[in-house]
């Protein structure tokens, strides 16, 4: 078992990882499909997904996608493994920008838990790209209870309102947290820009208040607002660099 101060220098990159998976879901192009967490919003609460499915048929730039043909739905949880004799892959996620599905990969791989993205498409006529990220079968309970611990940690902290000095490491702490939070939902949740106000679109609540306090932690103010299927979390003023940093195209990666 991970000692506490491992833990605790491991919980940014979980938490971010949490929060990729929460941003899921909405901000969808027309025609395209239900990009979504393998196991919902709450993390843990039912049995694995199937395995991966579709045949590859080319190959893209990067290195870890393929691009895979048929239909972009898993199996049953039931479901027989490819005819490769491959170890299924249950899906832990999947996003309508390839940024995003690279990134949980990468967290979820330098926190040793052997993720890998691709990219397939579906859709018929209408296409459709949906950018999956998959774990061994295997690490599938770890990582969840990995993504579950970091997830209510990260908010625990992000969320308190107890004072703490500006140079504390608990105010440090805050302020990784909270870059890593905004970082995520620019990768993976529905951005809008409309004149100087940044914003995003996702499904999940208390995703939303995180990015709420987020914002507030970085320097910025954020509002909540209600829309047809989605919540829009809106940066409504700027004070300082931190977020800006992060809301600006090119997307810059968490440190």
């Amino acid at each position: 078992m991970r000692s506490l101060d491992s833990a605790m220098r491991s919980l940014p990159a979980i938490f971010e990882a949490a929060c990729l998976i929460r941003c899921t879901g909405v901000g969808r192009s027309a025609g395209a499909g239900p990009p979504r967490s393998g196991f919902g919003y709450e993390f843990g609460t039912g049995p694995a997904p199937g395995p991966a499915s579709g045949g590859a048929i080319g190959t893209l730039t990067r290195g870890a996608s393929i691009l895979s043909g048929g239909d972009t739905a898993s199996p049953d949880p039931g479901a027989a493994p490819e005819s490769s004799g491959a170890a299924p892959r249950p899906v832990l996620a999947e996003f309508n920008q390839p940024e995003a599905a690279e990134r949980l990969s990468k967290l979820l791989t330098d926190l040793g838990c052997g993720a890998t993205w691709a990219t397939l498409v579906g859709g018929g006529r209408r296409q459709y790209f949906v950018h999956r990220v998959t774990v061994p079968a295997a690490a599938w309970p770890v990582i969840i209870q990995q993504l579950t611990s970091g997830w209510r940690q990260g908010r625990h902290f992000l969320l308190r309102t107890d004072p703490v000095g500006a140079s504390s490491p608990h105010n440090a702490r805050r302020e990784t947290l909270a870059r890593r939070a905004w970082h995520a939902a620019s990768l993976a949740a529905g951005r809008q820009r409309r004149g100087g106000v940044f914003g995003v679109r996702l499904a999940d609540q208390e995703m939303a208040a995180v990015l709420v306090r987020s914002a507030r932690l970085l320097g910025g103010t954020a509002a909540i607002r209600t829309r047809p299927g989605c919540l829009q979390v809106s940066v409504t003023s700027v004070t300082s660099d931190a977020l800006l940093e992060i809301a600006t195209p090119p997307l810059r990666v968490a440190v």
